[in-house]
Parts: structure tokens; sequence; C-alpha cells
């Protein structure tokens, strides 16, 4: 079983993956086995990197299930170890998702220095995890901070005002004007104070229902 996963990841079949990711959580009905899906992909989703279009948005299937996982194991009836560990699970996929929205690519040594060779995603699927990555910025700050509950208003630290204004900045380029609808309607959810962490599921929707419209596989995350 190892050997087919590995192989999976490695040949892009991320739907292959997905189905093994349901048919986990189907076999055992239990917050402990939720909870082992979940660190599973987070493992992949650090391992993994789209090589195109053909194959980005199939990985939005892992982080919708990852979220709606999360929102369920950071019920009030979470124990304190629980909770720590699917915040520092939140905050490695927020940091991946920076890394995958990146325009360039950051390994070797020419990325190290930032001359990487142009990453091979789409300007969609960056619009999608730099949103997702920002929304995450705001309702998981830090390893002690978790927004559970819409407020009045919100308190941006120094690093998500930074990812809300580079998200700004990409309304405004002329690179991303094909896209601008999405990012303007993703920066309105991620900004308003009556949302918070368990509207992460809703956000990603909104924002692939809007740029991915057309790939069926899709459906299962849509907005009603």
């Amino acid at each position: 079983m190892d050997d087919f996963l590995s192989e999976s990841q490695s040949g892009g079949s991320f739907l292959t993956l997905y189905a093994f990711i349901l048919q986990r959580l189907n076999s055992e009905y239990t917050a402990a086995n939720e909870r082992r899906i979940l660190a599973l992909i987070n493992t992949w989703t650090m391992q993994v990197f789209p090589s195109g279009p053909g194959d980005e948005a199939k990985l939005f299937l892992w982080w919708h299930k990852a979220l709606n996982l999360s929102v369920e194991q950071l019920q009030p009836q979470a124990g304190n170890t629980e909770v720590s560990g699917v915040v520092m699970g939140l905050l490695r996929l927020q940091n991946r998702l920076l890394q995958l929205g990146e325009d360039r690519l950051n390994s070797g040594l020419l990325g190290a220095i930032g001359l990487g060779k142009r990453s091979p995603v789409s300007n969609k699927f960056r619009v999608v995890v730099r949103c997702l990555a920002a929304f995450l910025s705001i309702q998981v700050p830090s390893e002690s901070e978790l927004r559970l509950q819409p407020t009045t208003d919100l308190q941006l630290s120094a690093k998500a005002q930074q990812m809300l204004g580079m998200l700004e900045t990409m309304s405004g380029n002329k690179q991303y004007a094909e896209v601008q609808e999405a990012l303007n309607k993703a920066v309105q959810f991620i900004r308003y104070p009556g949302h918070c962490f368990k509207d992460g599921p809703r956000l990603l929707a909104l924002v692939v229902n809007l740029l991915y419209s057309d790939l069926r596989y899709l459906h299962v995350i849509r907005l009603p």
C-alpha cells in the first residue's frame, strides 16, 4: 500500500489519493481516525507540487476535506492536546500554501536566491492558495490563537496585513486581470469580521466556484 501511495503522489494521481482519503474516513468514524487523515493530508501537501493546470485543482479536494475535518476537531469538547495538533497542522498548511503560490520555484540554488524557474501553476491556482493562506493567517495567527467565533472587528497581525496587502496588489495587477472578480470577492470575504475559522470551506468553495466552474470533479465543494 505504501508503494501505491508513493507512486500516486509522484505520478500526480491526486484524485486517487482523495479517493483513498474518503475510503479511510468511511472505514472508521472516530475523532482519532480523522486526526490521522488530517496528518496524512498535511504530509502529502508538503510532499507534492502540481505539474501544471491539469492537476493543480485536484488539491482543492484535499484541502476542503482538511478544513472540514479541522472544524470538526476544534469543537468545544476537544482536549488541549488534540486542538494543539490541529492548530499546528493548520499553521504548516498556511506556510505550504504560500510556497505553492510563489511565482517562481524556490528549490535549488537558483531558487534560494529568487532566480528559480517560473512555477508551472496557473494564476487561478495562485489566487486560490494565496486567498486561503491569507484567511488562515487571520483565523489561526499563532499556536495559541484561534478564531472560532465571529467578532465585530478583526485584529490583524503584521503577517495578515502583509498577506491581505499582497492580494489587493494582485487585484490591481494586469497579470491577474482575468481573476479580479474572484480576488475582490475573496478579499471582501476574508476581511468580514463575521467570518471565523469554520467559514474556511465556504471561502474555498467561493473562489473555486468563480475560477474553476468547468471542472466537474469539484462539484463536491461547490457553494449551494
